[in-house]
Parts: structure tokens; sequence; C-alpha cells
């Protein structure tokens, strides 16, 4: 046995020894997860993991190795943090607004059971989804009567989420103040400007100042804390309930069929699906686009839906949104998925999810 065979049977040995101690120190983590979910502590500790790392980094005595297990254990936090974060936040579900806002109704009829928690804003939502501080994330993507919301198609772009299932929820927009108020007294409107523009038709020549806000929930607390009959805000039967509001007209939409498409956002892509969304870009030239609609209609797929968006770091230039019917594991999407890489400069499966065909809803 030369010393190279006896060098590796030693580190298969140590490597044993390894394993058994780092299911020891997982075992530990465990009690560290309840204690830290019992006092409502965050996954995270940055001057406890620093403290660890330099402790851990001056217990080696050669100096040349220092550095080089000091990545080591670093790699051993970033372990034990994400899963920390996949027990403590399994059930967790983020979504942009306040209490009674559409994307709170979307998530209650979504996830039931879990523990919802309101963020400010879509930015915010995205983040804790993509760092592992929440299992998913609940987005409106797309409206029925105002189209895209951009500020989410973008997000899906530029971060590590991906699209689990969509849900249309029907939205029914109504025109609330506080107890006593009349329509006559309204002088000024407050809500989202999607839902402001929702009911453009309601609200045009009344002499209303319409006033846009970061959400219909927010917009509602708003007129009730104000508590001035001159004041109302545009939002959900459910928020006037719980914030005490008078509904002073109801189901004000332009349109009848005003539903909002919202997406649930994980940080890792699923499997199973019947859609497939993808984003991708194309090179600046003449016909690039139609290149990459003639390969997939070439192959056979049906694209349900595309949409173009500016790219905010290059002036005057686009990426695609396009929703595929296709299963994303079979050999034929794999097999247009390679193709595409050929002729886009860049190319994100941005979800795979299950929805019913329009002829089977």
């Amino acid at each position: 046995m030369d010393d190279l065979q006896q060098a590796r049977i030693k580190i298969n040995e140590i490597d044993a020894e390894m394993a058994k101690l780092f299911e020891q120190r997982m075992d530990c983590v465990k009690a560290v997860i309840a204690y830290k979910k019992a006092h409502d502590m965050a996954a995270l500790d940055v001057n406890r993991e620093r403290a660890v790392i330099e402790k851990n980094r001056n217990l080696i005595e050669q100096e040349a190795y220092r550095p080089y297990y000091e990545a080591f254990i670093r790699d051993v936090m970033k372990v034990s943090r994400a899963y920390q974060k996949a027990s403590m936040y399994h059930d967790k579900v983020v979504y942009a607004g306040a209490l009674g806002a559409f994307s709170h109704i979307a998530a209650k009829e979504l996830f039931p059971d879990a523990a919802l928690v309101h963020l400010p804003t879509f930015q915010e939502v995205v983040e804790q989804v993509e760092n592992g501080d929440a299992a998913y994330g609940v987005l409106p993507f797309e409206n029925s009567y105002t189209g895209e919301v951009g500020e989410n198609m973008d997000l899906i772009l530029s971060h590590d989420i991906y699209i689990h299932q969509m849900y249309d929820l029907k939205i029914e927009q109504n025109l609330m103040g506080i107890k006593g108020a009349k329509l006559s007294d309204i002088t000024q409107v407050y809500s989202k400007d999607q839902a402001i523009s929702q009911s453009r038709k309601f609200l045009e020549g009344r002499g209303m100042k319409l006033i846009p806000y970061p959400n219909t929930a927010l917009a509602a607390q708003y007129v009730a804390e104000e508590g001035d009959i001159h004041k109302a805000a545009i939002a959900s039967r459910d928020t006037a309930e719980l914030y005490g509001l008078e509904i002073l007209a109801e189901n004000i939409n332009t349109s009848n069929d005003n539903t909002t498409r919202f997406i649930v956002i994980a940080n890792h892509l699923p499997d199973q699906g019947n859609r497939v969304s993808l984003v991708f870009t194309t090179a600046h030239v003449t016909g690039a686009l139609a290149k990459v609609m003639a390969l997939i209609s070439e192959r056979g797929f049906n694209m349900e839906s595309i949409h173009s968006r500016s790219l905010k770091e290059e002036s005057f230039a686009y990426y695609f949104y396009v929703e595929l019917i296709a299963d994303r594991q079979s050999e034929a999407f794999r097999t247009l998925y390679e193709e595409m890489k050929g002729l886009c400069k860049y190319i994100k499966i941005a979800g795979s999810y299950h929805k019913e065909s329009r002829d089977e809803q």
C-alpha cells in the first residue's frame, strides 16, 4: 500500500467520525430551534455567528490551516442556518399590504392554516422568500382590467424566486367612508392606483380628488383613523368590516369581470406542473424574438401568454415573459429549453405549476 492509499484510508476514517459529530451537532441545533421558536427569535444571529467563527478559528494551531478552517466553519454555520430556517419558517407565508388587503384575502384562501405575515412592500416579500425566512410568498401578478403588475414581473427576473401556483381572485371594489358619511360628502378618495383605475368610470365627473395609496387596506385604515366624512377609500367588503367603515357604493368596478391573478412564490423550482413560465432576453437585432417564437411553435408548444418589459439597466432593451403548456420534466421541453439557450442572451425557468385550460374552467 502506497502513501496515497494510506492517506485516503485515514481521510475516510476521519470523514466517518465527522459524520457522527455532524449528526450530534444538528441534534443540538434542534434544541436551538425549539428555543428560538418559543422566544420568537430570528434564525440568524449575526453576533453569535461571528463569535463562533472567531473562536473556532483560534482552535487551529497551524497558522496555514486557519483561513481554510474558517471557510469550513462558515459553511457549517450556513448549513445550520438553512436547517433552522427550514424548520422555523416552513409554515410562514408572507404577503404585501395590511390586514384586509386583497393579497391578504388571497393568502387566506391559499393557505388557510399557515402563519400569515404581512410586509410593507413586494420587494420585502421576495427577499424573505429568497433568503428562506418564509416558505412562500403571495403576490399580485396580473389584473384582467388593468393588466400586469410590472414590478412583480421584474422581481421574478432579478431574484432567485419561482412560481409554484397561480390563483385567480374575483375583485369587487367598494367605496367606503366613516359611519355617518354620505356619498355626497366625499371629496377625497384614497386607494391603490390600480383600484382607482379599475373604478375610473364610477369616479369620473364626481369632483373627487383621487389620491394613490400604497394599498387598499392601508387606505381604508387611514380613512378610519382620520374620522373625516369627506374622505373615502376604495377597498374590499372585508376591509370595510375590518376597519369599521360603511360602504357608500358597492361593486364600483368599471368591468364586471375584474379578476386579479396572484402567484405563490418559493425559493426553489418545483418539479410538477402542466405549465412552465420562462423569462428571457434576446440580442438586440432584427428577427431575434421571431426566431425564439418560431422555435417554440416548431417544437409543438402552445404559448398561452407573452409579456414584454423594459430592462431597467439597459435603455430601450426588453425582456420577455412567456407561459407554455408544458411539463418541465418532459424530454420535449428539455430539448426546447436547450435550443432556446442558443438563441437567448439570458433565459430562466421562472415557474412550474398546474393550471386548468380555459375550456376546463
